[in-house]
């Protein structure tokens, strides 16, 4: 697909700093959810597990609007062979930072079970409903969950596999952080499809740093590729990137004033 058989529908938005660019992407998620629970009994939301999604989490749970006793949360990737009690398992990470009546709402991707049996099982939790909210972000690579570039199909008629980690991904989660050393990263892990992904209702995307700009710009001006596959957002209807100034640096002026690729 080329530049010009995108749909070119997201909508972006630069903030001057981190917290501000996280804040306004937890209002906008909130909108979202609130406007769901408005119409209907029950949503399901699916999250991103990484240091630029805690001030969108934070503002998204203090929203009073929502009332997560009805909000089916899960989550988009996670480590193989890690203990799910490793303050980096992706779903400890993400349960520390919902809200506490969002907890028991949460299902979680199995790391200590079979593989093969935990993309079945998984698959058919994502299967069991609508998806009506996306958060996630972009990987300095350009990945989204992990589906790496080059090592991702954009049309996948699954909706979670397992994945070998390209040592870029391995090596942000080291640079964030969130392991010691490079050789302490799980090699492999389960991830959602980019298409499991992009059948949300409604995307909203949180990318912050210079270390992301690179990744921005490819997604935001390149064509659809699998070799970022992030740049596949601009084929749905309803996605909202909020970024900050400095993972801005790299787009043309037109769009780090706030519009559309």
């Amino acid at each position: 697909m080329s530049v010009v058989d995108r749909a070119s529908t997201v909508n972006v938005v630069v903030s001057h700093t981190a917290e501000a660019a996280g804040t306004a992407a937890g209002r906008t998620a909130a909108d979202a959810l609130a406007k769901v629970l408005a119409e209907q009994p029950r949503a399901r939301v699916i999250f991103a597990s990484a240091p630029s999604q805690e001030q969108m989490l934070r503002t998204l749970g203090q929203d009073p609007r929502i009332d997560w006793s009805r909000v089916t949360s899960l989550h988009m990737d996670d480590y193989l062979e890690l203990d799910p009690a490793h303050p980096a398992s992706f779903g400890t990470w993400l349960s520390d930072r919902l809200p506490t009546a969002a907890r028991p709402g949460l299902n979680r991707i199995r790391q200590d079970v079979d593989p093969d049996g935990e993309v079945r099982r998984y698959s058919e939790v994502v299967a069991a409903g609508p998806i009506d909210l996306v958060c996630l972000g972009i990987g300095v690579n350009g990945h989204i969950a992990f589906n790496e570039p080059g090592d991702t199909d954009l049309t996948d008629p699954a909706l979670v596999r397992k994945v070998a980690l390209a040592a870029t991904s391995r090596r942000q989660q080291v640079d964030e952080g969130l392991f010691p050393s490079i050789d302490q990263v799980p090699t492999h892990a389960l991830t959602l499809t980019v298409p499991a992904m992009l059948a949300a209702r409604t995307i909203v995307c949180t990318v912050l740093g210079e270390t992301k700009a690179e990744a921005v710009a490819s997604t935001l001006t390149g064509p659809v590729s699998a070799e970022v596959p992030a740049s596949a957002v601009h084929t749905h209807s309803d996605v909202v990137v909020h970024l900050d100034a400095a993972a801005a640096t790299e787009l043309p002026q037109s769009l780090r004033s706030g519009g559309r690729p």
